[in-house]
């Protein structure tokens, strides 16, 4: 069933009651505005399968302030969406227990004073195409966190990805501070930029225990970009700037190729 949002004067009302009583493939569809407040943001967990989808394909003319929770093999859908958090003490979006995630066209962003993730997966699948994930004003703070999770990025821009024992092709897209992966994680790209021009980092990327990362055109922005991988496998081809250029530290239980030859190792 479709169920069309934004023509009363009670739309977070309405909008509560529509996700609150959906059923399996209902369909929510949102006009242009703005859902919730900064002050007093939606908090819910998502028991269905469902689809939010703002009207106009310009997906800030329609914000949600909420926190979304998605559990027990749920799937739901976002599109054309902006979605903020701006309290204390969730993420802005999480899944545990199979749930599974597509956003198309939507920015899902954290505003608070707290580090917590913006997304967290745990034991979840994640797609996201045309899309941002921001962390407001933190720096520092973590845009998606994955644990036993799986992670689709196309054309998508990211604050921070940072994943455990978990697996992620990206595909034409923006990392910004950092990526890190550990404990048997794993990282397919093709067209993948790493911008840590803006942030004090120690490593732009981290690839630790018993990880892997492999793709093609492997872009940094920041003059000085350094690599860190401890006993994980790096092979990676076509890097901006040349791998001479950039700061390699290594141990010897890791595999690695750049640009199909071992590159220069400046760990001390």
């Amino acid at each position: 069933m479709k169920i069309t949002i934004g023509n009363q004067n009670n739309n977070d009302e309405q909008l509560t009651k529509a996700i609150i009583d959906a059923k399996d493939g209902d369909v929510i569809e949102l006009l242009p505005g703005t859902y919730f407040s900064k002050d007093n943001p939606f908090i819910c967990t998502i028991g269905r399968n469902i689809t939010l989808i703002g009207k106009s394909a310009h997906k800030n003319d329609t914000t949600i302030y909420a926190s979304f929770t998605i559990g027990d093999q749920n799937i739901i859908i976002f599109k054309n969406l902006n979605i903020s958090y701006t309290a204390n003490g969730e993420n802005t979006l999480s899944a545990y227990d199979g749930a599974k995630v597509y956003g198309n066209n939507i920015t899902i962003n954290r505003q608070t004073s707290d580090d917590w993730d913006t997304i967290y997966g745990q034991n979840s699948f994640f797609s996201f195409k045309d899309s941002e994930i921001l962390t407001g004003r933190k720096v520092k703070a973590i845009g998606i966190s994955l644990e036993k999770s799986k992670l689709f990025a196309d054309n998508t821009s990211i604050q921070l990805l940072f994943q455990k024992n978990s697996q992620t092709l990206l595909r034409d897209t923006k990392i910004y501070h950092k990526i890190e992966l550990r404990r048997h994680s794993s990282l397919y790209f093709k067209d993948l930029t790493i911008d840590s021009s803006k942030v004090r980092v120690k490593n732009d990327l981290a690839v630790k225990t018993s990880s892997n990362i492999s793709g093609q055109n492997l872009t940094f922005l920041r003059k000085n970009p350094q690599i860190r991988i401890l006993n994980s496998r790096f092979n990676v081809d076509q890097f901006q700037p040349k791998p001479e250029i950039i700061h390699f530290k290594f141990d010897q239980d890791s595999q690695i190729q750049a640009d199909g030859k071992l590159p220069t190792n400046h760990q001390t």
